[in-house]
């Protein structure tokens, strides 16, 4: 039986996280939801409060909610996954969605993600490991272009580099072995032709319930031009997707993953979201695994939702999934980031934002991303700032909104996609 007057806690800062507080925030369920820390669109969410944690403080939000009494704990990125934040709650009996950290190395290590791959026959691109940089170069030198090349560890969806051209992935290579994320190594991989798609289940054991399928955007610039990021923008429902194809990334990527962690008696538990390349002949390839929501496909999706999410990650956490139907609004929802200047890297921060004050219309929803509370409005405290959401009949009314919602927000330097949710783009 679901509890009412639960306490909920989501771990995190992002859009994400303020996607997540909402939509728990509006089950009748639960009383309070807390965020650690939060950001300044959370704090503006009835029923939501902040705290002083950040997500690395692992020790911290484990006792914290012991003695708060949380009845479950949401984690939305993958930083404090991989530092073990829920086997800490699983030793304190709390009810908590997310894989263990041994299971979250499947996107803290995209060397183990690699082996996992190949182990178990799951489709994805033929890849060399390399731990020194001058294999890695003569790799590169014997390869046709497009070459892609990714740091093994965490590096906010920034470590992989499609490179064009040979110089470019060998500059790639020079640069992501400079960081810590390479400290496992790096990979120099095929690049597998076609359009990108990704594909998110929640998980317990080899029961799941697949979400709606999503179409991220990583470039920064319109056209798909520019480097990778963590996500320019979403689309959901992907436009290309089809059942065949779907039944077909079940089959061969989600179900074998699931079931393979079942076999090994370490049942898996939380999000698991694919990136799925789909090739010239319609077949799936895995991009890579995240053992969360991505973002901003969360926040496209979250606003799709019609169950009532507390009720869907409580029966998850408890491991019902399979007696649980989900419901979701048949409109396409289209998520635009948009982002300080100087994104992907470093960004000035506590720029004042305007034109977020005023009663929003019920197709429209703004996520918070990089905020923090100023005297006046909000600050900008980062790269991804806000992620203007919005719904529609169709995607062409849906984009007309979220556009029309853009021009109404102001910081300086502020730089976002033009292009989100036209045919073809992905």
């Amino acid at each position: 039986m679901i509890k009412n007057g639960a306490k909920v806690l989501v771990v995190g800062q992002g859009a994400r996280e303020h996607a997540l507080a909402w939509a728990l925030s509006r089950s009748p369920h639960v009383a309070q939801v807390t965020v650690a820390p939060g950001n300044a669109g959370t704090l503006r969410e009835p029923h939501v409060q902040n705290i002083p944690l950040t997500p690395i403080q692992v020790d911290a939000i484990a006792q914290y909610s012991e003695e708060e009494h949380m009845d479950l704990v949401v984690v939305g990125p993958e930083v404090p996954l991989v530092a073990g934040l829920v086997d800490r709650l699983d030793q304190l009996g709390i009810a908590s969605v997310g894989p263990s950290s041994a299971l979250a190395q499947l996107e803290g290590s995209k060397i183990h993600c690699k082996r996992f791959c190949e182990a178990h026959s799951i489709p994805t691109a033929p890849a060399r490991i390399h731990t020194d940089l001058k294999e890695a170069l003569k790799d590169i030198a014997s390869r046709k272009e497009p070459i892609v090349v990714k740091a093994s560890g965490l590096c906010a969806g920034k470590g992989v580099v499609v490179a064009e051209t040979q110089d470019e992935a060998e500059a790639a290579a020079r640069s992501l072995f400079s960081l810590p994320a390479a400290r496992e190594g790096i990979l120099v991989e095929t690049c597998i032709q076609g359009w990108e798609t990704s594909y998110i289940v929640l998980a317990h054991g080899t029961a799941y319930l697949a979400w709606p399928s999503a179409q991220d955007h990583k470039r920064l610039l319109s056209g798909n031009r520019g480097p990778n990021t963590g996500g320019m923008g979403a689309l959901s429902p992907s436009p290309r997707m089809t059942p065949a194809l779907e039944n077909r990334i079940r089959e061969s990527i989600i179900e074998p993953t699931l079931d393979a962690f079942v076999k090994a008696h370490t049942p898996y538990r939380g999000f698991l979201y694919a990136g799925i390349m789909v090739d010239a002949h319609g077949e799936p390839h895995l991009l890579e695994f995240n053992c969360r929501l991505g973002d901003p496909e969360a926040q496209a999706l979250l606003f799709r939702l019609e169950s009532d999410l507390y009720e869907m990650l409580e029966t998850a956490a408890r491991g019902n999934l399979k007696t649980y139907t989900s419901h979701w609004k048949r409109d396409p929802v289209l998520a635009v980031v948009l982002a300080s200047p100087g994104y992907p890297g470093s960004s000035p921060t506590g720029v004042p934002i305007s034109g977020l004050d005023g009663p929003e219309e019920p197709f429209v929803k703004i996520f918070h991303a990089a905020t923090r509370s100023g005297p006046v409005a909000p600050l900008t405290d980062g790269g991804r700032v806000l992620s203007v959401t919005a719904t529609g009949a169709d995607i062409d009314t849906a984009r007309q909104r979220v556009y029309a919602r853009i021009e109404q927000i102001a910081f300086a330097g502020m730089q976002f996609r033009g292009d989100i949710g036209l045919v073809g783009i992905s």
